[in-house]
């Protein structure tokens, strides 16, 4: 006998994962309305250097995406162990991530690794699974150089990194100097008052609450 409530987790699970790859494939790829098709029409998000609508996102990450490739960057988001928690129209999706990018800083080409955690806040819209909200967790990051015989006083400032977390030193500084972007309001990193924060309105909003 088909246990029809087991079937029914497995297909909900099956719908998440995709549409949370879905997500970071269409932010990789520059496929802004696809991107913008994963959001629930209330939704919001937090990443390193942002907060808000998606909406608006997505204008602001078109136009950082194209001034990165037209100076022979790139980017890559890596995803893996994914858990799902579902209740009724609500569910949670956690899953590691790295992200991967490459980009010229005073004329060196630098490779940039960022860890961290990403928890989305999923809905039913008109029948569909969406992201509510979504949450960057941050962890660590790295910066290395494509050229190992470079001196990294030849493309580091340290000088400029200080007022940053030491957890994502790099990662915020490569967004300033390539972006002028400064940390978003609610910065997440692990292990602050912030995650206890997002983590609480995860439980609360699986809870029902």
């Amino acid at each position: 006998m088909i246990d029809e409530k087991k079937l029914q987790l497995s297909i909900d699970r099956t719908e998440i994962i995709n549409l949370v790859s879905k997500s970071i494939i269409a932010r990789d790829s520059g496929l802004w309305d696809q991107l913008a098709d994963c959001y629930h029409s209330e939704a919001e998000f937090t990443s390193s250097w942002w907060q808000g609508k998606p909406k608006d996102f997505v204008k602001a990450a078109s136009v950082m995406l194209d001034n990165s490739r037209s100076e022979g960057g790139e980017q890559k988001h890596m995803t893996a162990n994914h858990w799902i928690e579902t209740n009724g129209d609500r569910a949670t999706a956690e899953c590691d991530l790295i992200l991967y990018t490459r980009g010229p800083i005073k004329g060196v080409e630098l490779d940039f690794t960022t860890w961290s955690r990403r928890l989305h806040l999923m809905a039913r819209e008109n029948g569909e699974w969406k992201i509510w909200r979504r949450f960057a967790i941050y962890e660590r990051d790295r910066v290395d150089v494509v050229n190992p015989s470079i001196s990294p006083d030849k493309y580091l400032d340290p000088k400029a990194m200080e007022k940053y977390p030491k957890q994502i030193r790099y990662h915020l500084w490569r967004n300033a100097v390539k972006s002028g972007s400064e940390p978003s309001k609610n910065l997440c990193i692990r292990g602050t008052e912030q995650e206890k924060k997002v983590r609480q309105e995860a439980s609360e909003w699986i809870e029902g609450v």
